[in-house]
C-alpha cells in the first residue's frame, strides 16, 4: 500500500515538474515577444547600419589587401543581421501561429523559425511580407557564403604567393638573376618601374 502511494506521489510530482516547465517556457515566450516589441526600433536601427556596413565591406573588397578584413567582416554581419531577423521570424511566427508555431520552429536547432515565418505569412495571404522575408533570408546566407569565399581566395592566393616568392623583408624589392622584381609583401612579379605592387597595394 506504502509503494503504491509513493508510485503516486513521484507519478503527481513528475507531471507537476512537467507542467512547471511548460509553463515556465510559456512566459519565456511571451515575455521575449514583449521585450521584442520594445526594443524592435533599436534592433531595426542596428539591422540597417550592419547591412550597410555589408555593402561597405563588399565594395571594399575589391582591393586584395583588403580581403581578408572585409571577408571577416561581411560575415560577421551576416551573423549579427542573421540573429536579429531571427527575432523578428520568432515575432512574427508567434504572433500569427501561436506557441503550436514556435514549438515547430524550435523543433529544427531554431533555425526552423525562419521557415515557419515564412509559411505563417503566405497562409494569411501576406505575400509580399513572405517575399520580402524570403529576400532578407536569401540575403543572409549569400553573403556569408560570399564573406567565406573571400577570406578563401585572400589565404590562397597568399599561400601560393608565400610558396612561390623568393626570401626577402618585407616592403622590399627582391630581384633575382634576371630583370624580373617581387613584392616584399605577397611575392607577386612587380612591373618595371612600379611603386606599388598591382596585388596587395604595398608600397616598394
Amino acid at each position: 500500500m506504502i509503494e503504491k502511494l509513493k508510485d503516486i506521489g513521484y507519478s503527481v510530482l513528475g507531471i507537476g515538474f512537467f507542467i512547471l516547465f511548460i509553463v515556465a517556457i510559456a512566459l519565456l515566450i511571451i515575455g521575449g515577444v514583449k521585450l521584442f516589441e520594445t526594443l524592435y526600433p533599436v534592433l531595426e536601427g542596428i539591422s540597417t547600419v550592419t547591412w550597410g556596413i555589408v555593402w561597405l565591406l563588399l565594395l571594399l573588397s575589391i582591393v586584395p589587401r583588403f580581403r581578408n578584413f572585409t571577408g571577416s567582416g561581411i560575415v560577421l554581419g551576416t551573423y549579427i543581421g542573421g540573429a536579429i531577423f531571427w527575432l523578428l521570424c520568432f515575432y512574427v511566427t508567434y504572433q500569427l501561429w501561436g506557441f503550436l508555431g514556435i514549438f515547430v520552429g524550435v523543433l529544427f536547432f531554431g533555425l526552423g523559425v525562419f521557415f515557419t515565418a515564412l509559411l505563417a505569412l503566405l497562409f494569411d495571404g501576406q505575400f509580399m511580407g513572405a517575399l520580402g522575408f524570403a529576400f532578407v533570408l536569401a540575403q543572409i546566407f549569400f553573403f556569408r557564403f560570399l564573406g567565406y569565399w573571400i577570406i578563401s581566395k585572400y589565404k590562397g592566393a597568399e599561400e601560393a604567393y608565400t610558396r612561390g616568392a623568393p626570401e626577402f623583408g618585407e616592403g622590399e624589392v627582391a630581384t633575382t638573376n634576371s630583370t624580373d622584381s617581387y613584392c616584399g609583401r605577397c611575392g607577386s612579379r612587380l612591373d618595371f618601374g612600379s611603386k606599388f605592387c598591382a596585388k596587395c597595394g604595398t608600397k616598394v
